[in-house]
């Protein structure tokens, strides 16, 4: 007999869809959380709710699982009255509040975390029916604003801190602030946004100019500013973290696709729209609009392209046949390629509808402004309509279908959070979505069947006589529901599924482990086999032809759950198959290269991201290790630049070929075969390389806009920081000082030494650091340049020795003392850094240790308040910054600075490392046993961790909270800790004695 919870529980799950899945996310819950689930047991409508997102999304049941925290959250909503559709402002209010008390987090971590969290309440009311899917997009929508909101505020503050406000000149020479818009193209603007779509966005300014300079850096142009701010938004919004990015932000849409700029002027873009766009391109604009920023700037560019458009003397035939072309175009990219009927691109699907509604629009447009301000696809067909460009009839059944289609389309992408479009061709699987269609008893599997037929084969025969019957023929003898068109196939049969995931049909059932495993095949397998189909089609078996899906499936989970996360090993996976598949490139692969593809993508997010973006860098995974500690770097490099003939294609090569080296190194990182020393190492070089190659670059394109140069540029790149002591990482920035020979003439005729070679040095740092289709490479920092911000970019020899003799502050020299010549003309670099050398310590040597002491700890103490501030909830485990914490890396650095300056011991040969420089200190006898062994135990750890944070997840020097945080428990792995706890231990231990040698270095007199 049922206890009386028991029967509750059953009583709630008899109706969902899935009541196996609800009983088996409340049972952990249970288990996992037993405060939450007496919370939940005690509110029979939060126990409802919770019971129906687990039924009609896994990925939901997750996410509370995961986060328990959003169910007393959850109960409250359902209290508090509110419009059906939250607007931009509320949500904003809201994600400002969530920030508020998230404030430790990374924009992208916070950004990713509050739109999973507002997914719980607008799914549940689409599950309950209590919203229509008009109402549904347009709220996902508006949370996009509101994330793209946030996050352009954010960062312009950021940037305005560096470099002042942009600034415009009317035409009276009054000056004003430059505006920026954030354009929504596709579904989110047209407010038809998916829970899974990617975002279309188009970056606008609005005059070219330049800053105030009244920040941090001084000023810069507004193109520079803007550009920056494009590439802040979009990280902040899309970067992929280890919980995965608020949004995918596809920029691919703005003028010149991926060549272009990440912003752009009004008055560029509408020359471009005007001259050169293609009619797909003018096509994109139908539904366009502003997301954040300026409307008034979005409604200058609108109102400047309507034309290029809506044309006047548009045909209905010449629009009809440019949309058909566009339409067979994506039918041939997305071709067939998998199982199962595709619900946005097969025949008869959502994709059909929506080109029937902006043929139309664009035929008749020119001739009729009403036609043109109906974006959303359900008003485009009722204002057709209206104009007897579409029957009643047909007006009625594409909007039925498309209503349908459209909730196919969420119950498919909000079981796994995958973006998919394709209904599993089995039965059993294909008989849960018609469950949560909402067809319901023994026929539920027919009559959803009926309904999608009748569906798509009205849409088709809308399509065919809006379009005539050009494309019936080919697609006369497909079976629509068999139809494969442009599926990203996640079917498997369910008799196969936990063969295809555990490798063991026969594993024992009931107990809570088996539980567990049964959750990551309802979670893994979905992700393997969509990732698998793609795959299949490239691999070899012995030669003979191509492998399996399903044992592909199965290689991916097995090495999925052998790699340090299989979460992530599948999640980046799968994006990297869906990249390869619309690259549609036809190399093959081998199971070797496969099994090294999913041990990097479950080790790095940063790797992993990578592969996704280019799948052509899997090659770069097979590199052999001897082979890549023997590269020459600056040669390959070089090579890749020297083939190229304009600035735009010199940059394509330079990123691409980078690219290619980065990975290789990544890659056998990952896998042991070279240790971090050397990884940094050979990162080191490559930054030096990457310098060298932006000087040729630089150089041949002050040639190409000057003429042919007068002299030879004798400019040289000094490194500091990690770069100056060889110990580049995986995101690291480079610090680095320009200096250039003031005895030779300029290089450039008709400028000065100072013009010429700031020139240079703008194009230097363009080169490595502005972001374009193929990425960026570094951010390159100047901030240490004498005189910082006020200071020019480059600064000639005798100057730079001048300053730091005369006017350099102790601050510097703790940054001076690690100077060292890396790029350009090392035979001015090294002259210019042993002068420097002898400047900086006789400086100290004159000013005396009181001086030295005082000022190291007033430094130090600085960047401990400012950035290693820790905040803890209550009853939480304080947040550890291991760089600017307590005990962290800037006190080994601190200490070995100060030490170094107080007794003159320099760093000279090829190691210059922490860690060699902490052995020169101790055979100097400045640094006694204790003290050594606790700052190179410590730094040792520490770098250790900080090496692998920047694999996992990203530059970020703060470690997790929660001790079950995903990040927390890879650290504790890779590094051979027994629990994230035992890994805290340890770093307690070391971080204290850390700390307690600083302060007695520091504080001797």
């Amino acid at each position: 007999m049922l206890s009386e919870q028991d029967a509750k529980i059953e009583a709630h799950v008899r109706g969902l869809p899935d009541p196996e899945g609800a009983r088996f996310f409340y049972e952990r819950l249970v288990a996992e959380h037993p405060r939450a689930a007496r919370l939940v047991a005690q509110d029979e409508g939060l126990l409802a709710d919770a019971l129906a997102l687990a039924a009609w999304s896994p990925l939901l049941g997750t996410t509370l699982l995961q986060s328990p925290e959003y169910l007393p959250w959850l109960a409250r909503e359902r209290g508090t009255p509110a419009a059906r559709v939250r607007e931009v402002e509320e949500l904003g209010e809201s994600l400002a509040r969530f920030a508020l008390t998230h404030s430790t987090l990374d924009a992208q971590v916070l950004l990713a975390r509050f739109r999973r969290r507002e997914l719980l309440r607008i799914y549940l009311r689409d599950v309950r029916a209590t919203s229509t899917i008009v109402e549904t997009t347009e709220e996902l929508s508006n949370l996009a604003d509101a994330a793209l909101q946030f996050a352009l505020g954010r960062a312009r503050q950021e940037l305005e801190n560096l470099y002042g406000a942009p600034q415009r000149e009317d035409e009276r020479g009054r000056m004003s602030a430059a505006e920026f818009t954030v354009v929504a193209l596709g579904k989110l603007g047209s407010r038809e946004l998916n829970y899974s779509s990617d975002i279309d966005l188009l970056f606008l300014y609005s005059d070219d100019g330049e800053t105030t300079g009244k920040g941090e850096r001084g000023q810069t142009t507004n193109r520079e500013f803007f550009c920056r701010l494009a590439e802040r938004v979009a990280r902040a919004v899309g970067h992929q973290t280890g919980e995965g990015a608020a949004y995918r932000v596809d920029l691919r849409l703005r003028p010149h696709g991926r060549d272009g700029a990440p912003a752009v002027s009004v008055a560029s873009a509408l020359r471009y729209y005007r001259e050169k766009a293609h009619r797909w391109e003018l096509q994109a604009l139908i539904r366009a609009r502003a997301s954040a920023g300026s409307s008034a700037l979005f409604a200058r560019f609108a109102e400047g392209v309507r034309e290029s458009v809506y044309r006047r003397d548009e045909t209905v035939e010449r629009a009809l046949s440019n949309v058909r072309l566009a339409k067979r175009k994506i039918d041939r990219e997305h071709g067939p390629r998998g199982r199962g009927y595709n619900v946005k691109l097969g025949r008869g699907g959502i994709r059909e509808i929506e080109f029937i509604a902006q043929a139309l629009q664009l035929a008749y447009g020119g001739r009729d402004a009403w036609l043109q301000h109906a974006p959303h696809t359900l008003v485009s067909l009722g204002r057709l309509a209206e104009r007897a460009l579409l029957t009643e009839r047909e007006r009625t059944e594409l909007s039925d279908a498309y209503s349908f289609l459209r909730t196919l389309e969420h119950r498919l992408q909000m079981e796994h959070g995958l973006q998919t479009h394709t209904v599993p061709d089995d039965s059993p699987r294909r008989t849960l979505v018609a469950r949560r269609m909402h067809f319901e008893g023994a026929h539920a599997l027919a009559e959803f069947d009926a309904a999608l037929d009748a569906h798509t084969t009205r849409v088709r025969v809308a399509f065919e006589r809006v379009f005539g019957d050009a494309d019936a023929d080919e697609d006369r003898d497909k079976d629509k529901h068999k139809d494969k068109g442009g599926g990203d196939a996640t079917a498997v049969k369910d008799g196969d599924a936990a063969t295809v995931v555990r490798g063991d049909a026969h594993a024992p059932s009931g107990s809570r482990a088996s539980l567990l495993e049964r959750d990551a095949d309802r979670t893994g397998t979905a992700a393997a086999m969509s990732a698998a189909t793609v795959f299949a089609a490239r691999m070899l078996v012995e030669g003979e032809g191509a492998s399996d899906a399903e044992a592909v499936a199965a290689l991916l989970m097995r090495e999925a759950r052998a790699s340090l996360n299989a979460q992530r090993a599948l999640s980046l996976v799968t994006r990297v198959a869906a990249s390869l598949e619309k690259s549609g490139a036809s190399e093959s692969l081998s199971e070797a290269r496969l099994v090294e593809l999913v041990r990097v993508c479950g080790a790095s997010e940063l790797i992993g991201g990578m592969l996704a973006s280019d799948p052509a860098l899997i090659a770069s995974l097979a590199a052999d290790a001897e082979v890549v500690r023997a590269r020459d770097h600056r040669a390959q490099l070089r090579s890749a630049v020297d083939a190229e003939r304009s600035f735009r294609a010199e940059l394509a090569a330079l990123r691409r070929a980078w690219a290619r080296l980065i990975v290789e190194i990544g890659a056998l990182d990952v896998a042991g075969r070279i240790t971090s020393s050397e990884s940094n190492q050979l990162q080191t070089s490559l930054a030096a390389a990457s310098l060298n190659a932006a000087l040729l670059v630089a150089r041949r394109e002050l040639a190409r806009r000057h003429g042919r140069l007068a002299s030879g540029p004798r400019l040289a790149v000094l490194g500091l920081g990690r770069l100056g002591s060889a110990g580049v990482d995986f995101g690291s920035d480079l610090d680095v000082v320009l200096v250039y020979d003031q005895r030779v003439p300029s290089p450039v005729a008709g400028m000065t030494r100072e013009e010429a070679y700031a020139r240079m040095s703008e194009l230097v740092v363009t080169s490595l650091s502005n972001l374009t289709r193929d990425g960026h490479l570094y951010r390159v920092d100047l901030r240490l340049r004498p005189d910082g911000r006020n200071g020019a970019p480059a600064v000639g020899a005798e100057s730079f020795t001048s300053y730091l003799r005369e006017r350099a502050g102790v601050w510097e020299w703790l940054a001076y003392v690690k100077l060292r010549a890396v790029a350009g003309d090392l035979e001015l670099g090294r002259a210019v850094e042993r002068e420097a050398r002898t400047v900086v310590h006789e400086a100290a040597r004159d000013a005396g240790a009181e001086i030295l002491r005082a000022e190291t700890r007033r430094v130090r103490a600085r960047l401990e308040q400012e950035r290693g501030a820790v905040r803890g909830g209550r009853g939480a485990r304080a947040a550890r910054d291991i760089k600017f914490g307590p005990g962290g890396m800037l006190d080994v650095y601190f200490a070995a600075r100060y030490l170094q300056l107080r007794d003159g011991v320099a760093d000279e040969g090829e190691d210059r490392s922490t860690r060699a420089t902490l052995a020169r200190l101790r055979a100097a006898r400045s640094l006694g046993e204790a003290e050594f062994r606790a700052l190179d135990e410590g730094y040792t750890l520490l770098r250790a961790l900080d090496h692998t944070m920047r694999l996992l997840a990203g530059r970020s020097t703060r470690l997790p909270t929660a001790e079950d945080h995903p990040t927390l428990r890879d650290l504790a792995r890779a590094h051979g800790y027994t629990s994230p706890s035992a890994l805290a231990a340890d770093l307690d231990t070391h971080t204290r004695a850390v700390r307690a040698a600083y302060e007695r270095i520091t504080n001797e007199k």
